[in-house]
């Protein structure tokens, strides 16, 4: 506990193990399936069909030491020894038992669980292809088990690919315990494509996560997901790394999702919350000027949705200023740690402590858990869902 209230981190990820994908997945799969290549020369590298990633430059390099700064595999000298990926991940990133022993040297709660690799890889192997669905399908079984006996300190968040059989994955993944549910290759090219997906997840009362990475910006025609242009520097590209979060935003707004769907819970992850203040003034502009010109509009206008709503959330990490935001937003942010990845605080705690003590108690409460426990969905959902959906 911090400051005597619950902590939720409702951004953390698991380092996928080594024996994941041999142990877990449709045997059919298993020749050409992930692996990780050994290479101490380079980093060990990811194989995706039999294949080098061209997206995941490099995997390990140096062993974590306790109580220091993770560190970002890429920025490591090109010459000398590297690690191996296995070594270079702490046990803590994959082991329940040593997970949950984190948690309470930090003093967090609970933690919901995202994949780290599986943000990346399966934009190379095809958004909604028999390899990708398998391998998600592999990583769903393993999550359930590395999570299931750790008393809901551990939420696992499942990946689905967006396919024909969607609805029935959602309904089973529900039935096998699943809360939460992504979609790391995104939503086709349009969300007016998805409403049985909507209809589901919103009668089981699921939440949609949608982390930064692995979301829809609806920019051309391939509809990728990602802004990062590689002929582009680095800064240009981590400044608009959070774009994608606004661009699916409006897309919501846009294609009258919340209208139609109005308790689906939505958590966007590492796409920042600073810039939704000047975001919603644009947006109730631009729904003023365009009322009443025959075009399809939201209902009502988009302030309505996230100050009067409780189905939006968002994320947020060390590198806002929380205490400018307005009180209206203070109600939709939740905390995150990103552990294990770059960035992590070492201890988290005191790295929050200044930050906390800046924002009014009710703030810092629905930081820490109240917010986050409004979007979790009730520990017991219903699971009905109407057959026209399930095909």
């Amino acid at each position: 506990m911090w400051r005597d209230h619950q902590v939720v981190d409702t951004d953390g990820h698991i380092m996928e193990p080594l024996w994941l994908w041999s142990d877990y997945l449709d045997p059919a799969y298993r020749k050409n399936g992930l692996q990780v290549l050994r290479d101490p020369a380079d980093g060990d590298k990811l194989l995706i069909n039999g294949r080098p990633s061209q997206m995941i430059r490099r995997l390990g390099g140096i062993v974590p030491v306790p109580g220091q700064a993770v560190v970002d595999w890429n920025t490591l000298p090109a010459d000398g020894s590297f690690a191996s990926y296995r070594d270079s991940c702490t046990s803590a990133s994959w082991n329940a038992e040593h997970r949950v022993a984190w948690l309470d040297e930090t003093g967090i709660g609970s933690t919901l669980l995202f994949p780290s690799l599986g943000l990346i890889w399966p934009r190379e192997a095809g958004p909604d292809s028999p390899y990708t669905i398998a391998h998600f399908d592999a990583y769903n079984r393993w999550l359930l088990d590395m999570t299931a006996d750790t008393s809901g300190r551990l939420l696992p968040v499942a990946q689905l690919a967006f396919t024909d059989g969607l609805v029935k994955r959602v309904v089973s993944l529900a039935e096998q315990g699943f809360r939460h549910v992504m979609l790391p290759t995104g939503i086709g090219t349009s969300l007016r494509t998805a409403d049985s997906f909507f209809a589901t997840t919103q009668d089981l009362g699921l939440t949609v996560h949608l982390h930064k990475v692995a979301i829809p910006h609806f920019l051309g025609t391939e509809q990728p997901t990602s802004l990062r242009n590689p002929r582009l520097g680095r800064f240009f590209n981590h400044v608009h790394e959070t774009l994608p979060g606004q661009l699916f935003l409006t897309a919501l707004l846009d294609s009258r999702v919340l209208d139609r769907f109005p308790h689906l819970r939505f958590a966007f992850h590492e796409c920042n919350a600073g810039w939704l203040p000047a975001w919603i003034e644009r947006a109730h502009e631009s729904w003023e000027t365009l009322h009443g010109t025959g075009q399809q509009l939201p209902d009502q206008p988009p302030k309505h949705y996230l100050q009067d709503r409780d189905t939006l959330f968002f994320s947020v990490g060390l590198g806002e200023d929380l205490a400018a935001m307005p009180d209206w937003l203070h109600r939709r942010i939740m905390l995150a740690t990103d552990y294990p990845h770059p960035g992590t605080p070492t201890d988290p705690a005191s790295a929050w402590a200044p930050a906390l003590e800046a924002l009014p108690h009710d703030a810092a409460a629905g930081l820490l858990s109240a917010n986050a426990g409004r979007m979790m969905p009730a520990a017991t959902a219903k699971l009905e869902v109407r057959h026209d959906r399930t095909n």
